[in-house]
Parts: structure tokens; sequence; C-alpha cells
């Protein structure tokens, strides 16, 4: 009886540490689950970011370029005005010679100076509209990588729950010996009572 009573008490821890490994994968299992659905998610958001960085750097490209227009604009509306302005101040009168050719000429040269500063005033806000617009590139680019490494590598979750060692069940020769003792000692007795 004794030797039944620990076969049963450790059938009875082992079940014990089989419900518990079990719980322990079903737990792993949840945090599994948890774990990519977190990731998934983590993966729309970011998308959904990259799409914000994206326009964000179309949209200042877009005021970039409204900026140049306008500037395009207004130079060809001071051109158009020193072109009006020549032609008023072109006439010279009723002298003739030297000195008419060059009241003539005098407005003309001036158009001439202004048309070219303001075409130097148009390249240099091309120029400057160009670097504003790699440099919001480059930074979108940074964002966009940014947000790429925030999610670049999926989880890992690691190695299942290890198994339990179960204990083995007493052994029979135990019981045997134990009652091949208990007899010999009883056939002692008996002997010698």
């Amino acid at each position: 009886m004794a030797h039944q009573a620990e076969n049963k008490a450790i059938a009875g821890r082992n079940r014990a540490k089989l419900r518990n490994f079990e719980e322990q994968n079903r737990l792993y299992d949840r945090e599994v689950m948890l774990d990519r659905a977190q990731y998934r998610n983590d993966i729309q958001l970011e998308d959904i970011k990259q799409d914000d960085v994206y326009r964000a750097m179309v949209n200042q490209w877009t005021q970039e370029d409204q900026k140049l227009n306008r500037l395009f604009a207004e130079s060809d509306q001071k051109i158009e005005k020193a072109v009006i302005e020549m032609y008023e101040n072109e006439y010279a009168g009723t002298q003739t010679g030297a000195t008419a050719a060059r009241r003539a000429g005098k407005s003309a040269k001036k158009l001439g100076q202004e048309k070219s500063n303001i075409l130097h005033k148009l390249m240099l806000s091309k120029e400057e509209t160009a670097v504003s617009k790699d440099i919001s590139y480059e930074e979108g680019r940074s964002k966009s990588r940014d947000l790429y490494e925030n999610i670049r590598f999926a989880p890992i979750h690691g190695p299942t729950p290890m198994a339990p060692e179960l204990e083995p069940k007493k052994s029979s020769a135990g019981l045997i010996l134990g009652l091949a003792g208990t007899a010999a000692g009883a056939w002692g007795d008996l002997k010698n009572g």
C-alpha cells in the first residue's frame, strides 16, 4: 500500500507539472498572437506615417513652386513696366544727331539693365528653390528611414516553454525486495519464536 501511495503521489505531481506546462504553452501562444497583432498594427501605422512624410514633402515643394511662380509673375510685370517706360521715354523730340540717339538709346540701355537685374534674381530664386526641395527631400528620406527602422524586424518570440521532467514511478523491484525482506523477517521470527 505504501508503494501504491508513493506512485499515486508521483502521478499527481507529474499531472500538476503537465498542467503547468500546458498553461505555459497557452500563455506563450497568446503572447505570440498579441505580438504579431501589434507588429501588423505597427506596420499599418508606419505606412500611414510614410504617406504623411511624403505628403508633407510634396506640400513643401508645392509651396516652393508657388513662391517661384509668384516671383516670375512679378518679374514679368516689372519687365513689362520697364518696356513701357522705355517706349514712353524713347522720343527724343525734334532733335537729331548724336544727342537724340543717345537719349533714345538711354531708355533701351535702362531696360536691358532692369531685365538683367530681374533675370539674375529669378535665376537665384530657381537655385534657392532647387536647394530647398533637395533639403526637404533629404529630410523626408531621413524620416522615412527612421520610421522603417521602427518596424524593420518582426518580433522574435524565442523558444516554446520546455517540457517538465517527470518523476518516474517507483519500480516494482523495490516492492519485491521490500516484500522479500518482510517475508524473511517473518520467517526468522517464526523460526526463533
